[in-house]
């Protein structure tokens, strides 16, 4: 449980792409979406994480309090299969875990992103900013299809825009 404590804290910045970390790094007018989205899934990451952690010295101490030191011969884990059973069991919750608290986070993000939504709001493409549509997609938790044209993709981002405003946004 350590280890999948430990790795769920540093998930954030081990993992991190770096083109996400540049689009966190730039000065935008207002708020940037992009730190703050990333501040929102690494609180909700080192919250799992830590709770990881905490269970897991949290059994080492009652191992050891309950005869772990003194024992003679290995307990339950004697084997690698169930070594390798608990590791799997360990790696499935931290996932299952991590997988429903940042759906959690990404709701609250798009909550405070889309509360002044304006269904009248289209949005296009700034014509000399070569990342638009890499940073919408990121914030709108879309990927670009193979093949997609930029009008295509357009169309998916203003229809996810709508969607995810009508849903989360103030009346």
């Amino acid at each position: 449980m350590d280890i999948a404590g430990a790795v769920l804290l540093a998930k954030g910045f081990m993992f991190k792409k770096p083109r996400l970390a540049y689009f966190e790094a730039l000065m935008i007018a207002g708020s940037n979406p992009h730190l703050f989205k990333s501040a929102l899934l690494q609180r909700v990451e080192a919250q799992i994480g830590g709770a990881f952690l905490v269970a897991g010295f949290c059994l080492q101490i009652w191992g050891n309090l309950h005869g772990g030191i003194a024992a003679s011969e290995a307990g339950w884990i004697d084997s690698i299969a169930k070594v390798v059973l608990v590791l799997a069991v360990t790696g499935v919750a931290a996932a299952i875990a991590l997988y429903v608290a940042s759906g959690y986070a990404r709701e609250e993000f798009y909550r405070l992103f889309f509360r002044k939504y304006n269904p009248d709001q289209q949005l296009a493409p700034h014509a000399n900013d070569a990342t638009w549509y890499e940073r919408l997609t990121m914030i709108l938790d879309l990927k670009r299809r193979r093949g997609e044209s930029d009008d295509q993709l357009l169309a998916r981002i203003q229809q996810r825009y709508q969607a995810l405003g009508e849903r989360y946004g103030s009346d």
